[in-house]
């Protein structure tokens, strides 16, 4: 019993939704007005995001019959015999008229109608005009979504009313929401810094079901030099589509106490977005035992140096010496 409901109700939605996609008046003859395309864009909104719908309007009718009317007159002409008048001749003559319509549809009202998470920013339309036969209209309203949104598919109701209460569209639009963002990930970085390029690699993962416009890498570090400079370029990322990125990092001084992030900024439609940054750790004890160790050796360089030094010094002092004794 509890199945035949729930088929009961899934019929019935279904009727609705054929309905409402089936302009009213195709079916009699009359002009008609009928959805050509709907488009959101973004194409998925993020909580907080503001949005277009851009509707295509068409005036399916290619041809319409139109009526015809007949008028006929009879007359008689001719003379008799014996000067008396009698009919001599009979003369029918028909005129057909057609009265052909331009199929015109008169829109008065195109709205957008949407209840809460979702709303309709922007004018409605009223009053547009005629549309004829085999024409189209596109009409664009503004949308928002409310910030803290769930995830989930909303709907909204596109209502065309005309100057004939038997042409008119009340249709069901959809619109996407998804708080899923880019994910970055470390694909390679060293254990430590130094003065000396090391470099990071970085995977950009799009796991929104859209894809981003405007995407780049933007590193942040005061102990830090990055090449690239200020920010890493990427552009646009398709959904579900990876991106990988280098830097070259290196430290401003033998020693440091910070770590180097990035952070990801992209456009979804006209609404910029902001991934949630990675910090690449490193062992700060390496690095300041490397420098210690290069200190170390250059001092022990420096005493090499003097040893040698002295050295010569006292060879050279030597053998002078020596050979002015020869003289002697």
């Amino acid at each position: 019993m509890k199945l035949s409901t729930k088929l009961v109700g899934v019929l019935a939605m279904l009727i609705i939704v054929i309905m409402a996609a089936v302009p009213a008046g195709a079916a009699s003859g009359k002009p008609s007005v009928a959805v050509g395309d709907v488009k959101v864009s973004p194409s998925a909104l993020m909580p907080g995001d503001t949005g277009t719908v851009a509707v295509t309007l068409t005036n399916p009718a290619k041809s319409l019959a139109g009526d015809t009317t007949s008028d006929s007159n009879t007359y008689n002409y001719g003379t008799g015999t014996s000067g008396q008048y009698s009919i001599g001749h009979t003369q029918t003559t028909t005129t057909t008229s057609t009265n052909s319509p331009d199929g015109a549809v008169y829109l008065k009202e195109v709205t957008l109608l949407a209840d809460s998470p979702l709303h309709v920013t922007s004018k409605q339309y009223a009053d547009i005009g005629r549309m004829g036969m085999g024409d189209s209209a596109q009409f664009v309203f503004t949308i928002s979504v409310d910030e803290g949104t769930p995830d989930g598919t909303y709907t909204m109701t596109l209502k065309v009313r005309t100057d004939d209460g038997d042409i008119y569209l009340n249709y069901p639009v959809n619109v996407q929401v998804s708080s899923a963002s880019l994910k970055v990930v470390i694909n390679d970085a060293p254990r430590s810094f130094s003065t000396t390029k090391k470099s990071v690699i970085l995977d950009i993962v799009n796991l929104r079901p859209n894809g981003v416009e405007a995407v780049s890498v933007v590193p942040a570090g005061d102990d830090f030099t990055f090449k690239p400079l200020q920010e890493y370029v990427v552009g646009n990322i398709g959904p579900g589509e990876m991106y990988t990125v280098q830097f070259d990092v290196t430290t401003k001084n033998a020693t440091y106490s910070g770590n180097p992030s990035f952070k990801v900024i992209y456009r979804n439609g006209n609404n910029w977005h902001e991934a949630d940054p990675i910090t690449v750790y490193s062992d700060h004890t390496q690095s300041a035992a490397v420098a210690t160790a290069g200190s170390s050796d250059n001092t022990l360089l420096y005493l090499i140096g003097i040893i040698v030094a002295a050295a010569l010094l006292l060879g050279g002092y030597f053998l002078y010496m020596r050979s002015k004794r020869a003289k002697q």
